[in-house]
């Protein structure tokens, strides 16, 4: 072969190779991809989405734009079943979920889900700590002490992984407390908090938790993380705060009552994934996970993700997280029966 042809043959494999590269960034180039989320600005998952969207285009070909929608209504609800019917797989719109209330809605049967977590295509997850609750000092008597009034427990729906503590607390602890239902977020979760209208208050952000208890709030017990033998360990922060099993004690229910706890509260191992609509193409939602997967290495943006997560918050890869979430969705009809008779008990509904 001269010269000439060799020449020739590098110049189609030259172009062969742009217009590859070029392919693959077809989906992407030039766009802006709607990153939804479920509850309004200025809660957890807002501020975490929207680190999220700041670095994630820096990572998948064609470097899109990526923004945040917030979409708030029935603590994710309205968000998680607009997204099973009306995202298009065209890598348009990508949804921050708060994995464990939208696992406890689906698995628990809430009434209003449309929606299926093993449709979407996962791309990754931000695993965050779990919930320390707080309160106002000189109100810890009145948890205990039905001849006053109950402390009231601000919520969305009552479906958050720490609701399970108040519940459970109301039932086998006998806690005196009442739900305020209807928030939208935790910004006006806190809002509320701070100014009396709620007495005690959850919350997993490191930052959050810090600035209350400075102002005079204390914590009471936290969820902890749950581990492989079933029990769940404290935050590294929280040494001394008990895990709410520990308050239990002896008064630990058994069957149904606790393994319902248990999937409830464990749900949080899934983390806040980001999903990809049902359908999506393979390829796409590869790029995807592969720009995902590249975060885990961006310092800038790590940094970032613990300033408003904590600093205990991480990734977790697609594989990682999948496995975990199609575990907690599969729940007996014992516990299932369980939950749904505890919050028509409690929550009324």
């Amino acid at each position: 072969m001269n010269a000439a042809a060799i020449l020739a043959l590098s110049f189609l494999f030259l172009i062969a190779q742009a217009g590859s590269v070029k392919a693959q960034e077809a989906p992407f180039k030039g766009t802006t991809v709607r990153v939804i989320v479920g509850f309004p600005p200025g809660g957890g998952a807002d501020a975490e989405g929207r680190v999220l969207a700041r670095h994630l285009g820096k990572y998948i070909p064609g470097n899109p734009t990526l923004i945040v929608q917030n979409m708030p209504g029935a603590g994710g609800l309205t968000a998680s079943n607009w997204f099973e019917d009306l995202a298009k797989p065209d890598g348009s719109t990508l949804y921050y979920c708060v994995g464990a209330t939208a696992v406890i809605q689906q698995a628990f049967g809430l009434e209003g889900v449309k929606y299926n977590l093993r449709n979407w295509e996962m791309i990754g997850s931000v695993d965050r700590a779990t919930s320390v609750v707080l309160l106002r000092p000189d109100k810890l008597e009145r948890l205990t002490d039905k001849s006053k009034p109950p402390l009231g427990v601000g919520a969305r729906t009552g479906d958050d992984t720490w609701s399970t503590i108040f519940l459970w607390g109301a039932e086998y602890l006998n806690w005196n407390v009442r739900w305020i239902l209807g928030y939208q977020g935790g910004g006006e979760l806190r809002v509320a908090f701070e100014r009396g209208e709620t007495d005690l208050y959850a919350t997993a952000n490191l930052i959050t938790l810090r600035e209350l208890i400075a102002s005079g709030f204390r914590p009471l017990t936290q969820q902890g993380s749950l581990t492989s033998t079933g029990s769940f360990r404290r935050r590294p922060e929280f040494k001394d705060v008990p895990t709410f099993d520990e308050m239990l004690g002896k008064r630990r229910p058994t069957g149904d009552a606790w393994t319902a706890y248990v999937t409830w509260t464990g749900s949080d191992a899934v983390g806040r994934p980001l999903f990809a609509p049902r359908k999506t193409p393979s390829a796409m939602g590869q790029q995807l996970r592969d720009a995902f997967g590249k975060l885990e290495t961006d310092k800038e943006f790590i940094t970032e993700l613990k300033k408003v997560g904590g600093d205990d918050a991480d990734l977790l890869t697609a594989k990682d997280a999948e496995p975990v979430l199609r575990q907690v969705l599969t729940v007996t009809p014992g516990r299932q029966g369980f939950v749904q008779k505890i919050t028509k008990k409690l929550l009324q509904r």
